[in-house]
């Protein structure tokens, strides 16, 4: 079922000149309640899992507590290097270390990961996102990280099994958590919404678009969810024009 109007579909492709879309507009004119009805509908046990409250205040991981703080400094500067893509090589031999070190603590992983990204060494990549998820099953960046990974390289399938069929992020923590951090929100729906959309499941990617929306509509994952949902959308599209 397509959901953006469809005169301004076509409108906008007729005049987009081979550019990308305004994902922004067309999607400003799908009718969210209808959507969020429908889900509900066909999905109502996700209900009890929707409500939580987001920060942007720092929010520290039990484990990161073991650390040094001259150390935590130290990490810190590391992840800022990663960002920047400066000295990776360096970085990456530094984190080994710390992970040596402080082998229970996940975040190390996690910047060990995304450093070996970064420094295009793609199977040191895939095994600490397999080493991250497989000693630290509960750590949610993990889960992520190892999700996007799958869908970067079209193995879609594989991320029910990384989220153990979870797909509201309160479903990964205790039951009396209600506070969550932006950057695991918005990481965990921008995976999740773009495994909906290769699964079919427009109205569930619809539901990630708008969380993602409603934190910050210009954010780079938010763009990029957005548009690939007008890409299924135009999909679908022409699948009706050559019926």
């Amino acid at each position: 079922m397509n959901y953006i109007n469809q005169y301004e579909l076509i409108k906008a492709t007729l005049n987009s000149d081979g550019e990308y879309l305004d994902h922004k507009k067309l999607l400003s004119t799908v009718n969210r309640n209808k959507i969020i009805k429908k889900i509900e509908k066909i999905y109502p046990e996700i209900i009890k899992y929707g409500k939580f409250y987001i920060t942007e205040l720092p929010v520290e991981e039990e484990k990161w507590s073991l650390i040094k703080k001259s150390e935590k400094k130290r990490i810190l500067r590391l992840n800022e290097k990663i960002k920047k893509s400066l000295n990776l090589n360096k970085v990456i031999k530094e984190l080994i270390e710390y992970k040596i070190k402080y082998p229970n603590v996940p975040t190390i992983y996690n910047y060990l990961g995304i450093a070996y990204e970064r420094a295009c060494q793609t199977s040191n990549y895939y095994d600490t996102l397999i080493e991250t998820k497989e000693k630290f099953p509960d750590y949610i960046f993990g889960k992520i990280s190892l999700s996007e990974y799958y869908l970067n390289h079209n193995k879609y399938k594989k991320i029910s099994d990384v989220l153990d069929n979870k797909f509201e992020i309160t479903q990964h923590f205790p039951a009396e958590t209600d506070v969550y951090h932006i950057s695991a929100v918005r990481g965990f729906y921008y995976v999740t919404g773009r495994y909906f959309l290769n699964i079919g499941k427009i109205e569930m990617a619809y539901k990630s678009y708008f969380l993602l929306g409603d934190m910050n509509i210009d954010h780079k994952t938010t763009e990029i969810l957005g548009q690939e949902i007008i890409a299924y959308e135009l999909y679908g599209l022409k699948r009706t024009i050559y019926k």
